[in-house]
C-alpha cells in the first residue's frame, strides 16, 4: 500500500457560517453543505469537513482541539502576505520550514477557531 494524498480532514468549529466565510474570503475555497451542523470546504482535490461543536459529527463534544493545516500554493509568499493583510488577517510568524518534499516558505495565521493555518510555497 502507498498513501498518495490527503482526501479530506475534519475540524470542529464554534460557528459554521463564520468559518465558511473566513475560508472563502481569505483562502478562496469553495463550500458545500453536507447536512445540519456541517459544511465542506473544497480546494484542489481535497476537502475539509467543518463539524459544529456539540453536533452529532463533532469529535469530543464541546472540546475543540486546535488543528494545524499546511496548504501549498504557487503564489509567491510576499503576495500571500499582502493578500492576508488586505483581508485583515494578521500573520503570526513566517519563514522557511521543512515541507514534505523540501524547504518551503511559510506564513502562519489563525482561523476564527484558532486552528493554525500554514500557507506555503516551494
Amino acid at each position: 500500500m502507498k498513501i498518495e494524498r490527503i482526501d479530506h480532514l475534519n475540524i470542529t468549529v464554534a460557528d459554521i457560517d463564520r468559518s465558511v466565510e473566513f475560508y472563502k474570503r481569505v483562502l478562496g475555497m469553495k463550500t458545500e453543505s453536507v447536512g445540519e451542523g456541517r459544511a465542506a470546504l473544497l480546494f484542489g482535490q481535497q476537502k475539509i469537513h467543518l463539524d459544529l461543536a456539540g453536533g452529532a459529527m463533532a469529535m469530543g463534544s464541546e472540546k475543540r482541539m486546535p488543528a494545524h493545516i499546511c496548504f501549498i500554493t504557487e503564489t509567491p509568499i510576499n503576495e500571500v502576505a499582502a493578500h492576508l493583510e488586505n483581508c485583515g488577517v494578521p500573520v503570526r510568524m513566517q519563514g522557511p520550514r521543512a515541507g514534505a518534499i523540501g524547504t518551503i516558505q511559510s506564513v502562519y495565521i489563525d482561523d476564527p477557531d484558532m486552528h493554525s493555518i500554514e500557507i506555503s510555497t516551494y
